[in-house]
């Protein structure tokens, strides 16, 4: 199959680049982006060129490259397959969540909120925990879609307050597959990846001038 990684990077995080170079896949590095000026760069990278499957990552997940093959692999089998990590440095809620209460949100264009929709695996809950697993949400763990279903399913940001205006990718399209139910989104234990997590506090110093799109094409 012929792969790509389209990599959301705004910081300059070494752990990050150090991983990612070790990956043998094909590369597309969106620099100097805030997220919601992502949803036409994305799309048009999607829409002019023809690759099977398009894997996607913030820039502050670390995966081991042996999991990042095991992934790309299970793309034979799965359309869309996804890794896994915690929201937080030493937080217990993982971004593995069961469906057994999202279903019953619907409330139009409104994101879903984590405690009260999500049924969420805690990291002590793993162990008991299948090795395939259906998940509600993918947080861009190293997530891996086939193509056709990024043309139905775009990258869309949603303005979630007023002064912001576009947010939660992740949320919003883990939310449209899970509505029209067609897809699952399939998660793997064995995909356990290192979520750096710094705070939006982050981007508070950054310049957003300097936008870059780099290719890296194997």
């Amino acid at each position: 199959m012929n792969n790509v990684l389209m990599i959301m990077n705004a910081r300059n995080l070494s752990a990050f680049k150090e991983c990612v170079n070790k990956l043998n896949i094909s590369k597309v590095w969106f620099k100097g982006y805030r997220e919601f000026e992502l949803n036409d760069e994305i799309n048009k990278f999607i829409q002019e060129t023809n690759f099977d499957n398009y894997f996607i990552v913030s820039d502050d997940l670390v995966i081991n490259k042996k999991d990042f093959e095991f992934l790309e692999d299970q793309l034979n089998y799965y359309p869309i397959v996804t890794g896994w990590g915690v929201w937080r440095q030493n937080w217990d809620w993982t971004t593995i969540h069961l469906q057994n209460k999202i279903h019953t949100f619907n409330q139009g264009d409104k994101l879903p909120i984590f405690k009260k929709h999500y049924n969420i695996v805690k990291t002590y809950e793993i162990d008991n925990m299948p090795d395939v697993i259906e998940t509600a949400f993918t947080g861009w763990f190293y997530t891996g879609i086939r193509r056709d279903i990024w043309l139905k399913y775009p990258y869309q940001t949603m303005s979630i307050k007023p002064w912001m205006p576009g947010a939660s990718t992740d949320a919003h399209w883990s939310k449209r597959i899970l509505k029209d139910n067609i897809y699952k989104q399939i998660c793997f234990k064995q995909a356990r990846v290192l979520h750096l997590s710094y705070s939006g506090k982050d981007y508070e110093d950054l310049d957003f001038t300097d936008k870059q799109i780099i290719t890296d094409f194997i």
